[in-house]
């Protein structure tokens, strides 16, 4: 019984975790974000070490992502080397920064391998590799095939997609900074207001202190604002750390495939999967109730599903409101025989939401607005063959969960 605990006291306990919340820093559009706005290479140097001085009085491993479209004067890539010789790791944002939400996936793979072999062979030049990558505007396709064709082609060049969890909009602050606008306590705000949203969704995401991965960009608003951002992140329980250690938490393992036009946050990515599933389950769980309720000859709880307005499309023509359709029932099934047993088979479900924008212009998976089902029914006999036939019904939120309607039984 003594020996474990003397191997303790010879060993000494495992040292307990880093206190603070992990906190990974990533920059965008390098070498230097809105170019056009810095045509001066002096000042592209001067705006890229005041980033990395903020940067290195934090003590910050930052993640660099690398726009090669930036890179058309050797200046250009010589910036790049002040961002490895600081310790701070680069990855792949494209060659041209292009929407794969406008593009073919074809495409855009071609965009984004032109980029990725062009850096490849800068990092390895200087003993480095390449492992990251992230979509511009976050956008990752409006369509399964495309974003299942990215992730094949990324998975193959062994790219990791590097996701945000603080999405924010820091970018829109440069031109009226270099126009001498005072923009200060605006951005700070901005920023704050952005970091605790995303603990707020990461934390009820994870069941506790979630990792957080803070989107910025490489420009000259950030490289007036990083140091006072910075502090105050370290005063609120931050604590700035590594890509290894972030990623490792499995959260970033976890499955998704949020398709839109526009690219939220992980944490509304994984919300919008379990908000899918969920929608998914309580409609598919309402439609067997209201099979069992048929199946106990109870038409009035089965129509109580209907909205009181609800409209029923069959052969026979239109019938509109849940009292018409419950009489038309009761005259079609008149007693527990002409009922049968009630079975659906779920074809297809899809919910009606879409892209919804916060204060700040970052965009939010939006709210399920409504609920369309396809379905195959089936009534079953003792004494005579099935009848079967296929409905499709829409479904409304209501205070105490879905109504259809609209069904169109055929």
């Amino acid at each position: 019984m003594l020996a474990p605990v003397l191997m303790v006291m010879l060993l000494g306990a495992a040292p307990p975790p880093p206190a603070g919340r992990p906190l990974l820093i990533t920059v965008d559009d390098l070498p230097v974000a809105a170019i056009s706005l810095h045509p001066n290479p002096a000042e592209r140097e001067r705006i890229t070490r005041g980033l990395l001085a903020v940067l290195k009085k934090h003590h910050i491993q930052a993640v660099g992502l690398v726009n090669g479209s930036h890179l058309k004067e050797p200046e250009q890539t010589r910036l790049l080397d002040l961002w490895l010789a600081d310790g701070h790791e680069l990855g792949n944002h494209s060659y041209s920064h292009p929407s794969l939400t406008q593009k073919s996936a074809e495409d855009f793979i071609a965009d984004v391998e032109q980029e990725r072999a062009l850096l490849a062979k800068h990092l390895a030049s200087r003993g480095k590799t390449l492992r990251f990558f992230r979509f511009p505007f976050l956008r990752e396709g409006e369509t399964l095939e495309k974003l299942r064709a990215v992730r094949a082609y990324l998975a193959e060049s062994k790219q990791r997609a590097l996701p945000v969890t603080i999405d924010n909009q820091d970018w829109s602050f440069e031109q009226p900074f270099i126009q001498g606008k005072p923009v200060s306590e605006e951005y700070q705000e901005a920023l704050h207001v952005a970091v605790r949203t995303a603990e707020a969704r990461g934390d009820k995401r994870v069941g506790g202190v979630s990792p957080q991965i803070l989107l910025l960009h490489a420009n000259a608003v950030g490289a007036a604002e990083w140091d006072r951002l910075f502090t105050w992140l370290e005063q609120t329980g931050h604590r700035f750390a590594t890509a290894d250690e972030v990623l490792a938490h499995p959260i970033f393992s976890e499955p998704h495939e949020f398709i839109g036009t526009h690219g939220p946050s992980l944490w509304d990515r994984l919300i919008d999967k379990k908000v899918r599933q969920d929608t998914e389950a309580a409609v598919h769980a309402l439609l067997r109730k209201q099979a069992e309720a048929w199946n106990q000859g109870d038409l009035e709880a089965f129509c109580s599903v209907y909205a009181e307005d609800a409209a029923f499309l069959s052969p026979t023509g239109l019938t509109r409101g849940r009292a018409q359709v419950l009489a038309r029932y009761r005259q079609r099934y008149p007693d527990r025989k002409a009922l049968g047993t009630l079975s659906f088979e779920f074809l297809e479900t899809r919910l009606a939401k879409g892209i919804e924008y916060s204060a700040f212009g970052d965009a939010l998976a939006s709210r399920v607005h409504g609920v369309s089902v396809v379905a195959r029914w089936t009534l079953a006999y003792p004494d005579k063959a099935p009848a079967t036939g296929l409905t499709l019904l829409v479904l409304h939120r209501r205070s105490d969960g879905w109504e259809i309607v609209e069904d169109a039984s055929m």
